[in-house]
């Protein structure tokens, strides 16, 4: 069986568009991220969601929004200089802020928010040592978190001057 070159045409072109039609009407088709953290799935926290899954594209009002922690609080902790950036303000940009630390391998970046929102909302975290905060975090941290003895043995050891 031959088809002619025009109407293979319009079948390609039916099937590409009638396949985003369909799955747009049916509200499959997303070309959007929610940016809607992963949660625990198992034992007292399931439901909630991991810090851990936190990504540098992340902004802290989505971290305020999921993990109902003040921006005002995130902000100052990361010693973001502008108040009226906070909101808008990627969790990427600290490795900027921060780059002078790196060459000492005091890493202050994604990793950072994730250790401060788990500790901060008393949530479970992998303290890794590379890992560092900067020093109002930590001074946070200390007030308003229900930290363990190892955790504030950790912020003593893993913090920083904001730059």
């Amino acid at each position: 069986m031959k088809i002619k070159s025009n109407i293979l045409g319009w079948i390609i072109f039916i099937v590409i568009f009638g396949t985003v039609g369909i799955t747009s009407g049916l509200d499959l088709w997303k070309t959007t991220n929610d940016k809607i953290p992963a949660t625990f799935s198992e034992g007292s926290l399931a439901g909630q969601y991991n810090p851990a899954d936190i990504r540098g594209s992340y902004t802290f009002a989505e971290i305020q929004n999921a993990f109902e922690i003040p921006v005002e609080d995130l902000g100052i902790a990361f010693g973001i200089k502008d108040s009226s950036n906070y909101a808008s303000f990627q969790v990427k940009e600290l490795e900027t802020i921060y780059s002078s630390l790196a060459a000492d391998g005091k890493e202050v970046g994604t990793g950072s928010v994730r250790t401060y929102v788990a500790l901060y909302k008393g949530l479970p975290i992998t303290l890794a040592d590379g890992t560092y905060l900067p020093k109002p975090a930590v001074d946070i941290l200390k007030a308003k978190a229900p930290l363990t003895q190892e955790q504030f043995q950790f912020l003593d050891t893993h913090s920083v001057e904001v730059p």
